[in-house]
């Protein structure tokens, strides 16, 4: 066997997630976050509301925080801004700035769902090394 693939072979995580499938898990648990604030603020539970909005507000840190502006100036800067936007709005704690943040994420969340085979195939001919997967999945939980 090749020696690069049965290195990454042994640097895939247990359960074989892509770079793509790791990045487009946290765009849904950020969603779902912010669905579950939006149910706590029409119930008037501003407390539960604010605690599930900063997990929510950690996950967009964590994406921004991946993001590598030198790759890709214009595109990866303006990923970068709309993650700012979205942290920004978080800090609101309100219906319409969770409105704002769902818009955002979802529309990213298409974006890269759109070129996740691209993305994987990336990654599985070595042209995108993997990615650390623990810090990933820790902003997750």
């Amino acid at each position: 066997m090749n020696p690069y693939r049965r290195y990454q072979q042994q640097s895939e995580p247990a359960t074989g997630w892509t770079r793509m499938d790791l990045l487009l898990a946290l765009y849904d648990k950020a969603l779902e976050r912010l669905d579950k604030a939006e149910a706590a603020l029409q119930a008037r539970d501003q407390a539960g509301a604010v605690t599930l909005l900063l997990k929510a507000q950690q996950i967009v840190m964590a994406l921004a925080e991946g993001v590598r502006v030198e790759v890709n100036p214009e595109v990866n800067g303006n990923i970068l801004r709309l993650y700012e936007y979205a942290a920004h709005e978080l800090a609101r704690a309100d219906l319409e700035g969770v409105g704002n943040v769902r818009k955002v994420l979802r529309t990213l969340r298409e974006g890269f769902e759109a070129v996740r085979a691209e993305g994987n195939a990336m990654e599985r001919d070595g042209r995108l090394t993997p990615m650390s997967h623990a810090a990933v999945v820790a902003a997750t939980a």
